[in-house]
């Protein structure tokens, strides 16, 4: 019968001689803990974007806040007025329509608010908001009352001043706006006459 041969190198038997059969293992030997600084490469790449993201957001929102300062210094005015002239329609829609076009000229070009009066002065206004308040409600009274001194105005117009509806409208303009669409130049209205023209003629 065949004797064990101990393993090459030290000649110690497999088992130890206490009978545990544990004492032999060696023990486990953990990795070196993950080193989190410098981060890689595709860390800053993300921390950078963050930032530039960040200063982009800001500074959208700055010039949004400084654009529409003018709104919001109309709308205290607005507010004002009616405080001060509440029962006195007359005075009230002599500062209104002062205000309204005021406003107006900051934020279109004079050359196309500058002189408008009347029927067009409240079509303009109706435009720039999307509505027909101006033209078919309580904002008519603009068309006859605009820049008329308290005194000038007849008692009939007087009634129909709706100081409550007209702050309601102011309100709604002041904050709603917009700007005008892009009128098309005189060349590009001629090529689209010819365009059709030419449609017109191959049918």
């Amino acid at each position: 019968m065949a004797v064990s041969q101990p393993i090459s190198g030290t000649g110690a038997p497999l088992v130890d001689p206490s009978g545990d059969p544990l004492a032999a293992l060696r023990d486990i030997h953990l990795p070196a803990p993950i080193e989190t600084w410098p981060p890689a490469i595709g860390w800053w790449l993300l921390a950078v974007i963050g930032v530039i993201a960040c200063i982009a957001i800001i500074y959208a929102l700055w010039r949004y806040w400084r654009a529409n300062q003018y709104r919001r210094e109309a709308m205290a005015q607005l507010r004002q007025l009616r405080e001060q002239h509440a029962g006195a329609s007359s005075d009230y829609l002599y500062h209104y329509t002062t205000l309204l076009k005021r406003v107006a000229l900051t934020h279109y070009p004079r050359a196309k608010v500058a002189a408008l009066t009347g029927e067009a002065w409240v079509a303009f206004l109706d435009e720039t908001c999307g509505s027909r308040e101006f033209s078919m409600g309580a904002g008519q009274v603009l068309i006859q009352g605009q820049y008329q001194a308290p005194a000038l105005l007849d008692e009939k117009l007087d009634e129909e001043i709706d100081i409550d509806a007209l702050h309601k409208l102011g309100e709604h303009w002041i904050k709603r706006h917009h700007n005008l669409p892009v009128e098309r130049s005189a060349s590009s209205k001629q090529e689209g006459e010819r365009a059709g023209a030419q449609e017109v003629s191959l049918t």
